[in-house]
């Protein structure tokens, strides 16, 4: 399907500068089956003692959503698909949002906010200029006021910007408010684009001073395409606190490296075979009117709930003129390599010798799984299905830090797919972008996995996260120091999972030329070269399980066990009385030695049974909890 590119010398992953901006694929509605969202953020702020001038939060508005805009707001109306025309913007919940599968605005348990879903029935409409308007405010007294609220902007499927907007003279005439400056100093007019996350935006009004009409519109527009959606929520319009650093989110990684690799990128589980000292960055915020000039974090990391020595860690300082309204990263390298499977959470927690007026909003969090084989950047459930009419190749980049053999990549086959179909995974190296085009240069290292045939029991449904094992012929060594795009190669129509989406160009679609994507294919990377065919072909033709291991466990502990031939997989964890406690559906495994990691932090100290059942024969031993 795929030939080989041009190459030019091999790069460490330490000379690769982060700004190029490679081309971006963008899928249409064929392309991509409806999605599900993942994350849900906000920031905050606390109002209480400050002079507002409005507040909104769109949880008063009545009855079932869809609804109207509350009193005293306004939209414009658009036509929809039966010729009658409704609002733009409605009072909505991710449910509603998400009615017609393509635009899953993250859920927050019992919000309501106003959203313009360019895709729910009745709608489906043509929204080249939307907006939601507010009341008329009287500024005439007001002094450092600042509009603050909470945006999700995900630009998906063609969607175009977002601003907001001022009018002083009753709605005649309307400018765009900056919502900040770049580093040449030129304004920023349009909001920034997160795809799993609320964004909170607080942007300074201080030139509406003394004016007694002033309103706002939050405008977006469709580009003119088939496009998702916009949403706006918690909208303030009020005094500026003197000082508040406040926590926008944390990731796992360095982001003050000014290279890709060396712990640069966001993983979301690493084999023990890559760990190295964890990193975490958290951005943060000044959202008071006073310069910050000793914004600090500590990070409190634990594994498996425990903390870890030296934790917390401080972070690098800001610099020393962190000003009002600007964000900054603060990164550590703590000290602490994981020497076992588990889970690892990173805790910070923002602090400032400045003052801080709002103690609410200083904390944030992030989590990685350690695991024994499994190197990979998606969350763990599939939100969207993405199949071209094309054939293609779809996959991540992985930064290697030893020298590893692996045995497979793994891929999820999403809904859609058509049993038959042959899939086949390939290893490209790597080298950076083209210095003239921008393209990256990637090398076809000549290994495929062996072919197979996609099965009605692999397909994933919203949700799920079952995995299939693409093995290679023979254990595939990827040295350290560099980085390699692992890929899965699929006919036309095949339907890939992707699962969150990236801060960095990690993941790579190929349909005729490449293009970055900011979703996540659920394709990784394993390192246990025994799923290689030739280990495979070896391995013993019983029906066998191990011991759990450690035994007794209080925490993950790892459950072996080989298979004669490929099996659909349960295992299935019993107290002393027979009663079910858990139940790991594996999907289906191929012949030979697999692995099973579980966790019982949940269950109480005692004896268990655990079942494991492939195809019809079942196996079952004793494990102690402590």
């Amino acid at each position: 399907m795929i030939g080989v590119f041009s190459a030019i010398a091999a790069t460490s992953i330490a000379q690769w500068n982060v700004q190029n901006t490679p081309n971006r694929k963008t899928f249409t509605r064929s392309e991509v089956s409806p999605m599900v969202s993942r994350h849900a953020e906000f920031s905050g702020m606390n109002w209480e003692n400050r002079v507002t001038l409005l507040t909104e939060d769109f949880q008063a508005v009545p009855g079932n959503v869809p609804a109207a805009l509350p009193s005293g707001w306004s939209t414009n109306q658009v036509t929809q698909q039966d010729n009658s025309t409704g609002n733009a913007f409605k009072t909505n919940n991710a449910t509603s949002a998400n009615a017609g599968g393509y635009w899953p605005v993250p859920n927050i348990a019992g919000n309501k906010f106003a959203g313009a879903n360019d895709d729910a029935p009745p709608c489906d409409c043509a929204m080249d200029d939307v907006y939601i308007q507010s009341p008329t405010l009287d500024f005439s007294a007001a002094t450092n006021i600042v509009v603050s609220f909470d945006i999700f902007h995900d630009q998906n499927f063609g969607g175009g910007d977002a601003t907001l907007q001022a009018s002083t003279d009753g709605g005649a005439t309307w400018n765009i408010v900056p919502i900040g400056v770049d580093d040449t100093g030129a304004n920023i007019d349009v909001f920034p684009i997160d795809q799993d996350f609320w964004q909170s935006l607080i942007v300074p009004v201080y030139d509406l001073s003394g004016q007694s009409s002033v309103t706002f519109r939050w405008q977006w527009t469709d580009n003119g395409s088939w496009a998702s959606g916009f949403a706006v929520d918690n909208i303030v319009v009020g005094e500026l606190p003197a000082y508040d650093v406040r926590v926008s989110k944390t990731k796992v990684g360095d982001w003050n490296q000014a290279t890709f690799g060396l712990g640069f990128w966001d993983y979301n589980r690493i084999p023990l075979t890559q760990a190295s000292a964890v990193k975490a960055t958290t951005v943060i915020f000044n959202g008071g009117s006073n310069d910050q000039v000793d914004a600090t974090v500590n990070y409190e990391v634990t594994f498996n709930g425990t903390a870890v020595a030296g934790s917390p860690f401080a972070g690098a300082q800001t610099s020393a003129n962190f000003l009002s309204l600007d964000k900054d990263t603060i990164s550590v390298a703590t000290t602490f390599v994981p020497s076992a499977t588990g889970t690892i959470q990173i805790n910070a927690t923002a602090t400032s010798a400045s003052g801080d007026d709002d103690l609410t909003n200083n904390a944030g969090s992030a989590t990685i799984e350690m695991t024994q084989f499994e190197y990979g950047r998606d969350f763990n459930a599939a939100q969207a299905f993405f199949g071209p009419t094309t054939d293609f190749e779809f996959g991540n980049l992985f930064d290697i830090y030893a020298d590893d053999d692996f045995g497979a990549i793994d891929v999820a086959i999403g809904a859609g797919s058509t049993a038959g179909d042959p899939i086949i995974g390939r290893i490209y190296l790597f080298e950076g972008f083209d210095a003239a085009s921008g393209d990256p240069i990637f090398t076809d290292l000549g290994v495929e996995t062996i072919e197979y045939t996609i099965q009605d029991a692999d397909l994933n449904s919203v949700g799920e996260a079952n995995f299939v094992h693409l093995p290679f012929a023979n254990a595939v060594t990827l040295n350290a120091d560099n980085v390699y795009l692992a890929v899965v190669s699929c006919v036309a129509n095949t339907r890939i999972p992707v699962s969150g989406s990236n801060e960095w160009v990690t993941s790579w679609f190929f349909d005729g030329t490449w293009g970055a994507t900011l979703s996540i294919p659920m394709v990784r990377l394993n390192s246990d070269e025994t799923l290689s065919v030739n280990n495979l072909s070896a391995a013993a033709s019983a029906f066998e399980l191990g011991q759990n291991i450690p035994n007794p466990s209080n925490g993950n502990t790892t459950i072996s066990y080989n298979l004669p031939s490929n099996e659909r997989v349960t295992l299935t964890v019993r107290d002393l009385t027979g009663r079910v406690v858990s139940v790991s559906n594996e999907g289906i495994r191929p012949a030979g030695k697999n692995m099973i990691t579980i966790n019982t932090n949940a269950l109480g100290a005692g004896v268990y049974t655990y079942t494991l059942t492939a195809g019809n024969n079942s196996l079952t031993k004793k494990m102690t909890v402590k």
